[in-house]
């Protein structure tokens, strides 16, 4: 009997999507991955997206260990409260209208990153977003002294209050220092395996 329900790779096959199950455990995805409305409540672990990975209204409660997304990651309208500690994203990570309630510490995302309307209260230490970063319609009030955001800082405004993070934003512009340079390393890698991988062409089990 399947282990996921309905299973992950019948899934796969049934949707003509082309992949490869490694002898070191991995699955990549050769292009882009759309659970919306799907049954699927696990995926595995280890599982690399070369492009885009599509999950709005799940039941998918948790994401694996390993996870590798070369593009976006979409979590619209999911139950997901939390992200893995080790999770690889190369594009922009949606979570509006998710449970999600925390983000691991030091958490890099090299696109956008969209927290809106939900439970969330704090940011972690150390948050990298290379792109713009969305907190409207939650209840974080403090923004971290380490933020670092590379482009749009959408929130409520009256929801914040005035601590050192905020008060340098509204006096410079600048949402966190222009001085540091934001580089995602996991893109690099993600990179690698894209072009190793990309003379298969068409689905395999070992």
């Amino acid at each position: 009997m399947c282990k996921f329900s309905p299973c992950f790779y019948e899934f796969l096959f049934d949707s003509h999507v082309e992949f490869i199950r490694k002898p070191d455990g991995n699955t990549i995805i050769f292009g882009a991955l759309n659970l919306t409305h799907t049954g699927i409540r696990h995926i595995p672990q280890k599982l690399i997206i070369v492009n885009s990975l599509i999950m709005r209204y799940c039941d998918i409660e948790y994401l694996p260990e390993g996870l590798q997304v070369f593009d976006d990651l979409d979590l619209k309208n999911t139950p997901i409260k939390r992200l893995p500690q080790d999770l690889h994203v190369g594009g922009s990570i949606f979570l509006e209208n998710s449970q999600l309630s925390e983000l691991p510490d030091n958490f890099e995302v090299d696109g956008g990153l969209d927290l809106e309307n939900t439970p969330i209260r704090t940011l972690p230490s150390n948050l990298c977003v290379g792109g713009y970063l969305n907190i409207q319609g939650t209840n974080i009030t403090a923004l971290p002294e380490d933020l670092y955001v590379g482009q749009t800082l959408l929130l409520d405004s009256e929801k914040i209050s005035m601590n050192e993070a905020y008060r340098n934003i509204l006096a410079s512009g600048i949402i966190w220092p222009n001085e540091r340079q934001y580089i995602n390393k996991n893109v690099k890698s993600l990179t690698k395996v894209g072009n190793a991988e990309s003379s298969y062409t068409h689905r395999a089990f070992f």
